[in-house]
């Protein structure tokens, strides 16, 4: 499990790089409940090895601009952390969220579970790197709040009982949410 984390993490690291170094040529737009069924499928037996569900919901059709490695990283974030710190089902949506007067629509990706959530103490302070409020290194939140923001959207911490998670996403061009 360990290894397949360091996987992901070298893959999202490797992706920011090329990235960073490619001029020109915008994101191809990719199919988020797609993108995330990989996820729910990796994280399923980890799951139901200490008997929880992980459900993916959505609208099938929902599109990102958000790089497809980095959104996964994000979200593999989430439901770890939701694993670890979380209790009863966790729950990955899609949605999209129609754009507010002067501002542009976008995709909503939200990971929740039925646990105690963030505490007080503990909300400010969940996307500081080196911050833990579990003997954890501290480096998840604050990773997958950076490869959210790369791609041009926003993580937040929605809810803090029971926690929800929301990353905002920028709808492909073509893709207007309905």
């Amino acid at each position: 499990e360990a290894l397949a984390q360091v996987d992901r993490l070298t893959e999202a690291i490797d992706e920011l790089v090329r990235t960073s170094r490619t001029a020109g040529g915008g994101p191809e737009p990719i199919v988020v409940l797609r993108e995330l069924a990989a996820v729910v499928s990796e994280w399923q037996r980890p799951y139901q090895d200490v008997g929880r569900a992980l459900v993916l919901r959505g609208e099938p059709a929902v599109m990102s601009t958000a790089r497809s490695s980095r959104l996964r990283e994000a979200v593999s974030v989430l439901v770890d952390n939701a694993l670890m710190h979380g209790g009863g089902a966790c729950t990955v949506s899609v949605r999209s969220v129609p754009g507010a007067p002067g501002h542009e629509p976008m995709v909503c990706v939200e990971v929740s579970d039925d646990g105690e959530g963030v505490s007080d103490v503990l909300a400010p302070h969940i996307f500081d790197r080196g911050f833990s409020g579990g003997g954890s290194t501290g480096v998840g939140l604050a990773l997958a709040r950076a490869l959210v923001e790369a791609d041009g959207g926003r993580l937040d911490l929605q809810r803090r009982r029971p926690a929800v998670f929301a990353a905002f996403l920028p709808v492909a061009p073509d893709a207007e949410p309905r």
